[in-house]
Parts: structure tokens; sequence; C-alpha cells
């Protein structure tokens, strides 16, 4: 019985119930009438006691028509069911978010996230890990996290990425520095000392020194830091200039040079897993990472 009764033939039952009329059901469901009856002629044929009584009017539907489509209404309700999203209702939820992110994300962009996720949903948890270049595809795909955010070179091509926001390097000196009054062209930074960073995920050093390469810019590196969390620190005690990403510099604590850097530019891609599309909790922290400010 169930393979010769499908969806579309409950619906046309569900439908001839409730309209009692051929003519409005084919209407309503852009269908001809002669198909809506052919679907009823299968389904006298499937069913053992009569469905539909005949009267001037149009149908009345039996005691058994009735019935069944009070179940059918509860399997197409389940069919449609499936392609709707579990529900996330933000103001209730207290759902644990997990965010892959990188060191810049996390300084630049992790506390605005935190802050517009409190204002519209105040019982979420926001959990940050550190971004891994040979692990963060794997850990979305595991469902052990709900998106990444990081640098567009880093951020595997086989996720679902969008660019959060286009950034670019400044230079920077300790806030009561005399320094910058003594820069007022990129190649005067030779003349001072500087701090730099390690290479690796956190940031972009290589593409920063073949840009000072390509402009014949030297610098006289006195240390070299781990990452940009500890350059305040460093800069309270050693005077020197850095190069930075400027979202980082806007957050505080910094002079900015007079230079314009603004060809040594990167993008900041946010990216998920393929898996987890269509997720009401992911979609929603999705929306409300798009709609961070582009900068600070």
């Amino acid at each position: 019985m169930t393979e010769r009764v499908d969806v579309k033939h409950m619906r046309v039952l569900l439908h001839l119930v409730r309209e009692k009329n051929v003519s409005r059901v084919a209407e309503r469901l852009e269908i001809s009438q002669q198909a809506v009856s052919n679907y009823l002629k299968r389904l006298r044929k499937v069913f053992p006691y009569e469905l539909f009584l005949r009267q001037n009017a149009g149908l009345q539907p039996t005691d058994y028509a009735y019935e069944l489509a009070t179940k059918f209404e509860k399997i197409i309700a389940e069919v449609d069911g499936v392609f709707n999203s579990f529900p996330f209702d933000p103001v209730t939820s207290e759902y644990v978010f997990r965010v892959i992110a990188n060191e810049y994300a996390q300084l630049s962009i992790i506390p605005s996230l935190s802050l517009l996720m409190r204002e519209r949903a105040p019982g979420v948890k926001l959990e940050v890990i550190d971004f891994n270049l040979t692990q963060h595809a794997k850990t979305l795909a595991q469902g052990e996290a709900d998106l990444v955010i990081g640098f567009s070179d880093y951020v595997d091509l086989g996720l679902v990425r969008h660019t959060l926001r286009r950034d670019h390097y400044c230079c920077v000196a300790r806030e009561g520095s005399m320094l910058p009054q003594q820069i007022q062209e990129l190649g005067d930074v030779s003349s001072h000392p500087h701090v730099d960073f390690a290479s690796g995920l956190g940031n972009l050093g290589s593409r920063l020194n073949d840009f000072l390469s390509a402009q014949k810019v030297s610098r006289t590196v006195i240390a070299t830091l781990p990452c940009y969390t500890s350059v305040q620190a460093f800069m309270r005690v050693n005077d020197t200039l850095a190069f930075i990403p400027s979202s980082i510099a806007a957050a505080g604590g910094f002079q900015v040079m007079d230079i314009d850097m603004s060809s040594l530019s990167f993008n900041v891609v946010v990216g998920r897993h393929r898996r987890a599309m269509g997720s009401a909790s992911g979609d929603w922290l999705a929306q409300v990472v798009a709609e961070l400010p582009a900068s600070p």
C-alpha cells in the first residue's frame, strides 16, 4: 500500500477533505482538475472504505477520510520539517559556540563579537580555540567548532569562506614616544630600532619583509617577539617601532606613523564546513559575525 500512495496523494486527500471541491483543490495545488481526479481515483483503489460521497455542492468526506487526513497531516508535517532548520532562539538559548581564531582575530574581532552576541543572546557562551593550520578544517568537519576566523592565506580552501574584512599593516610606536616626530616617510624608519615578530600563522611577516625589500627599506631589529600580544609591554620599556595590522593598532596603546601602507593589505575570512550549513545556530552565529564592522 505504501508504494502506491506517496506524499502527493496525501496532500491531495488532505486538501480535498478541507475544500470538498475538486476545482478549488486543483487551483490551490496549481494542477489540472483531471490530475486531482486521477489522484482521487488511485486513493479509492488503495483504501478499503469510501473516502468521499458525491453531493450537488461537491464532495462530502467520510469519517474514514477524516481519520486518514489526520494521519496524513502528521506525515506531511514531518516531511516538510526535513527542510526546516532545527529551532534556535537566541533569547533563551544557552548554547556554547566554539570559534577557531588566530591571534589577529582574538585581538581585533573576538571582543566585538562577544559583545554583539551577548546583546543578541544573553545566555549563550563563547569558547575561543587557537588557530591550527593543519587541524582547523578537521575540527570543523568533526563538529567540534562552529566556524574559523583567520587570514585568507591560511584558512582551508575547502571550507565555505567569506571575506570578513580587508586590513593592512601600519608602523607604530608607543604612546608618548617622540619617534613619530622624526618619521616623515617610510625610509625614515631605517634610522630607528624595531621590534619584529616570529614568522608563523599569527602574522604575515614574509609579506612585510618583501614589501620593505621592494622599497629598499632596512630595519635594525633589537628583539623578535612570538606574538602581537606582548608588543605593548615590550614598548613600555623599549622605545621602538613595529609593523602591525591597523586593527590591532586601533585597539589602543599605540601611535600610528603617518605613512601610507595601504598597499600592504590582506584579507580576513570566516570559514564554515559544508556539514554545518543550514544549522540554525550556526547560521545565526555567521550572521552576527557578518554584521561586525569591517574596520574598528
